[in-house]
């Protein structure tokens, strides 16, 4: 890593080296402009650096500036004077973070921009937006990072399509269930712009810019978990431009005098590669820096959990069975809260134990103790409903819109200290009175636009400070309960973006985990995030079973942290097929898939171009040690078309050999290396929403 502060004729220009990352910015013209990216680790020549940007791009024309930021109305791009800049620790550990320190010639207003860098091709940005007057001052509009992608040089490939030279893939759809639905748009020649609107998207801010020309892709990432928008402009035929930020009434958030607010975070990669290698890349930096390795001893569990369904002693058999099963953990789910018994969306908030649960939540957690599994418990702490005391006490609590109408789910005003420190308790009081070993977060409001709060003669937007707030309460929690492992839910999958992540040691897949929706979204998740910090509800829609065979069903849960919903009647019996496949698969999951999964395992995506409903015939993710020792690969067949897929491995060492099983037949047989990649191994599949599990380990002298 290196950061470099200089002169390049009358600029200052500011140097950020990563790995093969290399980006150069400069104050021109009072804007702080991008120069250029690197993919490849070259710094170019002083006498180079001093007539970039060039190529006809001009500040006046085009947005080259590095971020926008809105204050009191005025558009603060431009008017800057450089105050310094210098080098400080990180609270990542292993980080190292850059500030350019700018001052503002009209506003008083007083800028860090902020640079981490964690060794990797991944640079993460920020902005620190200091209030230095007397007064208030009313952001409306913040953009991270922003400017200049690509600016082509002419004639450097002339094969290439030069109309369609810029693609964009993303997660195209925000509604429920509908995580991963990752598509490629050919970016049109003016503007594209996304707008998610519902509160709390589905469809989580990563974005992936491809250069058809020069075999470049970036990958951009917005770390915020509430409304946003993302916008890449083809500018001059081409140059691509892009800027993302958080999306909400202005003001976003009221400044006060002396006061430090810190925006949203964007993660920038530029890579020279395909888009596997450019995925392990990616997620070689959310792992060092972003999503934190899970404590020492729960680096990977099997679970089960339950909703309170209703009164009596059953959650203990459901205890009992799980470990029968050999599971290794049990969640209490949603419903042991509140004044009385009833459906658990109506009695959030009052975040009190039930008087139905057998033995109290000391009971349940010293059961599960007593069959050898961790103890976990469901919290949603975001959430209010009307019948409940904390709303009877407290209606003003409730946030609220423009004249006072309720949002599409009632929720609370995290803006009010009060609220906050209710919100905390809850958390606190779970984690530590109950004794939890893990913790889940879930979020199932949907906002809208969002409330306001009247705050020094604005009409303040609220999530910005409800953000902050979440933040801190579990930057808090992580430090005084380092041995917790905390999962992420926001009904299912909404949420997982790196803010939140940074937070948690994992997230939720979806609510929607029915064949073949589930594999598919994590086909595309894993793109993003790594295997390990994603989990996978299994059982968790009613009639899942019945949308694949028994084998497929259950080989999704060897793709993700699992996540078991229960097992079936209590009163079944446990010897029949259903139950001893089910317990060869959990076994599978500890044995041979988890020294893959817990160990960083290398993705290699076969078919990462499906999303979640577009025509395809197969799914194929393969996992792998980054040694190339073991691996595991499943494939999907997802329609009645083509009967027969060549599957080559992409995660072997040509130079070893292999022992190779077949999951469906039981066959074992030895494979080279180069023969596992070149030749491939024929698997034939004549019906729809059937698989194959092939697993390879080295064969050691």
């Amino acid at each position: 890593m290196q950061i470099a502060f200089g002169r390049s004729g009358e600029r200052e220009v500011a140097r950020y080296v990563s790995a093969l990352m290399v980006r150069e910015e400069a104050l021109e013209h009072t804007r702080l402009i991008g120069l250029y990216w690197s993919a490849t680790g070259h710094v170019h020549r002083e006498n180079v650096v001093k007539d970039i940007p060039g190529g006809g791009l001009n500040s006046l024309y085009h947005p080259l500036h590095v971020f926008e930021l809105e204050i009191d109305g005025q558009s603060l791009h431009n008017r800057w004077e450089w105050a310094g800049a210098y080098q400080r620790e990180s609270e990542r550990l292993g980080c190292v973070e850059a500030v350019v320190e700018l001052k503002h010639q009209v506003r008083p207003i007083r800028l860090n921009v902020v640079t981490r860098l964690d060794g990797t091709s991944v640079m993460v940005r920020w902005l620190e937006i200091t209030n230095e007057g007397k007064h208030s001052a009313a952001l409306s509009h913040v953009s991270p990072w922003s400017g200049v992608v690509w600016k082509m040089e002419p004639n450097i490939n002339p094969a290439a399509d030069n109309e369609h030279p810029f693609a964009l893939g993303y997660l195209k759809r925000e509604e429920w269930g509908t995580e991963g639905d990752f598509a490629w748009l050919d970016l049109p020649g003016e503007a594209f712009r996304i707008e998610r609107r519902q509160g709390a998207s589905h469809s989580s801010p990563y974005f992936v810019l491809k250069n058809r020309v020069t075999g470049e892709l970036a990958f951009v990432a917005l770390a915020w978990p509430g409304n946003f928008f993302a916008e890449f402009s083809r500018l001059a035929g081409d140059a691509l431009f892009f800027r993302v930020g958080p999306m909400g009434p202005a003001p976003m958030r009221v400044i006060q005098p002396g006061e430090t607010v810190v925006s949203p975070a964007v993660h920038f990669m530029m890579y020279h590669g395909d888009l596997d290698s450019a995925s392990r890349a990616w997620n070689e930096h959310t792992r060092a820096s972003v999503i934190q390795a899970r404590p020492q001893g729960r680096e990977m569990y099997t679970a089960a959990g339950r909703v309170v369904e209703e009164p009596g002693d059953w959650i203990l058999k459901e205890i009992d069975i799980a470990a029968e099963m050999g599971v290794e953990a049990f969640m209490v789910d949603a419903g042991w809260y509140g004044e009385k018994f009833g459906g658990w969306w109506d009695h959030r908030g009052d975040w009190f134990e039930g008087d139905w649960l057998p033995g109290g939540m000391a009971g349940i957690r010293e059961h599960a103790k007593k069959k050898g599994l961790l103890f976990g418990v469901w919290l949603e702490a975001e959430a209010m409903s009307e019948d409940t005391r904390m709303y009877r006490e407290h209606p003003e609590w409730e946030l609220t819109t423009d004249d006072c109408r309720r949002l599409p789910s009632l929720a609370p005003n995290l803006a009010n200290p009060e609220v906050v420190k209710h919100v905390e308790d809850a958390v606190f009081h779970v984690i530590r009175d109950f004794g939890v070993d893990f913790f889940k977060l879930d979020y199932n409001v949907k906002i809208g636009e969002g409330g306001q709060n009247l705050r020094d003669g604005y009409a303040e937007w609220e999530y910005w400070r409800h953000v902050e707030a979440i933040y801190k309460i579990f930057d808090r929690v992580r430090k005084e309960f380092p041995d917790v492992v905390l999962e992420n839910c926001a009904a299912g999958g909404a949420r997982n973006d790196l803010g939140m992540l940074s937070r948690f040691h994992y997230c939720c897949e979806s609510d929607w985990s029915v064949h073949p929706f589930g594999i598919r979204a994590i086909n595309a998740m894993t793109l993003f995030l790594p295997p390990e910090a994603i989990c996978y509800y299994h059982n968790h829609i009613q009639h899942c079973h019945q949308t694949a065979d028994l084998d497929t069903h259950l080989r999704v849960t060897l793709f993700a942290t699992p996540i078991f919903v229960g097992f079936g009647a209590q009163s079944a019996d446990r010897s029949t097929e259903y139950f001893r496949k089910t317990r060869r698969y959990i076994e599978l999951a500890k044995t041979f898939c988890r020294p893959v999964m817990a160990n960083k395992p290398d993705v290699y995506h076969h078919t990462p171009d499906i999303g979640l409903t577009s025509q395809a015939d197969w799914c194929v993710l393969e996992y792998a040690s980054q040694e190339k020792n073991r691996g595991y690969v499943g494939i999907f067949k997802l329609s009645d078309g083509a009967a027969e897929f060549v599957f080559r491995a992409k995660g072997v060492d040509a130079g070893r050999s292999y022992n190779v099983t077949l999951d469906n037949s039981g066959a074992v047989f030895e494979m080279t290396g180069v023969e596992l990649q070149l030749a491939g191994i024929p698997v034939r599949l004549d019906s729809a929403l059937t698989s194959e599990l092939i697993m390879y380990d080295e064969i050691r002298g």
